[in-house]
């Protein structure tokens, strides 16, 4: 009898969504993902586990090389080099992270009304974002770095000069990402899903919502993913230029700066703040070109 009993039918198993299976095809990018949570982890977590200040002097180990004290060794006064890499990656992700989240919510946010509404939004949006690109948008930041950053230095400290760096490189920044969105947005409204839920009496703001936005949010995703790159490699710019941020703290590109003239003497200091940006470079950019390969079904082979 148990022989003719029916066999149990076991369950399919269940897929992942498209949009994971087409991201985890692209294996740098899956690297590239750990690799940007990890950098996250030790940003966050490091100084905690290395208990060392990165502004502390030690006078009796100057510009030495890597010991069990200093495992990646000291700068010209002393100053430990592992805690200020990950102090410095700190600072280069907190102004990344903050640059992109201006971006979407200024840049994203008017593309999207300038695109569907048009007119004269349109036109103001359009002409303010043909104004800013007609600086070179470094150049603008650093003319505003120079220019604020001693007064809000002053004023509100590290903290205010961090966000005023990060707020200078967001104001050169959120232009191509309204261009992009507004661009994608005059496409969007006038397709067949658009115009039918026009036609069943959807209003306008349930249309950007459920609809027109959906649509655009990979598009965002991959455009800030991508743009971290830029915004990390111009705040060390700033930083190199002494625009930065200011000493004590510690920044990627004042460590380079800093080091470059003992680099003879101990070439490892110019090596590893270096290698450090282009390793976070790297990564988000590996990692924004995978999201944007998974968002975008046409450009898979």
């Amino acid at each position: 009898m148990e022989a003719l009993a029916p066999a149990r039918l076991k369950a399919p198993p269940r897929r992942l969504s498209p949009l994971v299976e087409r991201f985890t095809t692209n294996k740098l990018a899956v690297v590239s993902l750990i690799g940007l949570i990890a950098l996250v982890l030790i940003a966050l977590v490091g100084p905690v586990v290395y208990i060392r200040d990165a502004t502390t002097q030690d006078y009796t180990a100057i510009n030495a090389l890597p010991n069990v004290t200093h495992p990646f060794g000291t700068d010209n006064v002393g100053r430990d080099t592992l805690a200020r890499l990950m102090a410095g990656m700190r600072v280069s992700l907190v102004v990344a992270f903050y640059v992109e989240a201006l971006n979407v919510l200024l840049g994203a946010s008017l593309g999207l009304l300038a695109g569907y509404y048009g007119g004269l939004l349109d036109m103001i949006v359009t002409r303010i974002a043909d104004m800013l690109f007609a600086f070179p948008g470094l150049l603008l930041a650093i003319l505003i770095a120079a220019t604020f950053g001693p007064a809000v230095t002053q004023q509100f400290g590290g903290i205010g000069r961090l966000l005023l760096v990060a707020g200078s490189l967001s104001l050169v920044s959120w232009p191509l990402m309204a261009r992009f969105v507004r661009s994608q947005t005059l496409v969007l409204r006038e397709s067949d899903f658009a115009l039918a839920a026009r036609s069943l009496g959807a209003n306008n703001r349930r249309i950007i919502v459920q609809h027109i936005l959906p649509n655009v949010t990979g598009l965002i995703i991959v455009a800030s993913t991508l743009d971290i790159a830029s915004v990390v490699v111009n705040e060390a710019v700033l930083s190199l230029l002494g625009l930065g941020i200011q000493p004590p703290d510690p920044s990627i590109g004042k460590m380079i700066t800093d080091s470059i003239p003992f680099l003879e003497s101990n070439a490892l200091q110019v090596f590893l703040p270096s290698a450090a940006l282009m390793l976070i470079v790297l990564i988000v950019s590996f990692l924004g070109d995978g999201l944007r390969d998974a968002l975008d079904p046409q450009s898979l082979r």
